[in-house]
C-alpha cells in the first residue's frame, strides 16, 4: 500500500471503478497530492468501493424499475391493439389503422429503449 502509483486504492480495484470512471480519476488526481498515512489510505479504499457498490446498486433497481415499467404499459399497448389479429374478419376504418400505425411506432420506440435499459443491466449485473 506504500505504492506512490496507487493513491488509496489497492491494486485489483481499478476495474470496479469502471462504471463511473469519471468520479474515480478525480478523486485518484485528489489523492495523488496527498501524503496520506497507510491506514487513510485504506479507509478511503473501503470508502470508494462501498460507493461504487452503492452507485451500481442504485442503478440496477432503478433500471429494473424502468424495465418493469416499460413492460407493463408495452403489455397494455399490446392489447390494445387486439383488434388486429381480427383484421381480415373485422375491417378497421382509415383512421384507426392509422391510430394503430402510430401506437405501433410507440411501442416500437418503447421496446427500443427498454432493449437499451436491459442491455445496460446486463452489462452493470455482470461487474458485481
Amino acid at each position: 500500500m506504500e505504492d506512490s502509483n496507487t493513491p488509496g486504492l489497492r491494486p485489483g480495484t481499478e476495474a470496479r471503478s469502471e462504471l463511473f470512471p469519471d468520479v474515480i480519476e478525480q478523486i485518484h488526481r485528489e489523492l495523488q497530492r496527498l501524503d496520506m498515512p497507510c491506514t487513510c489510505k485504506e479507509q478511503l479504499d473501503r470508502t470508494i468501493v462501498a460507493i461504487e457498490t452503492w452507485r451500481t446498486l442504485k442503478l440496477q433497481r432503478d433500471l429494473t424499475g424502468n424495465i418493469e415499467t416499460e413492460y407493463a404499459q408495452m403489455a397494455s399497448g399490446i392489447s390494445f391493439l387486439s383488434d388486429l389479429a381480427l383484421l381480415s374478419r373485422k375491417p378497421l376504418t382509415a383512421q384507426e389503422m392509422l391510430d394503430h400505425a402510430e401506437s405501433l411506432k410507440f411501442l416500437a420506440d418503447m421496446a427500443d429503449r427498454c432493449a437499451r435499459r436491459l442491455t445496460e443491466l446486463a452489462r452493470i449485473s455482470g461487474k458485481t
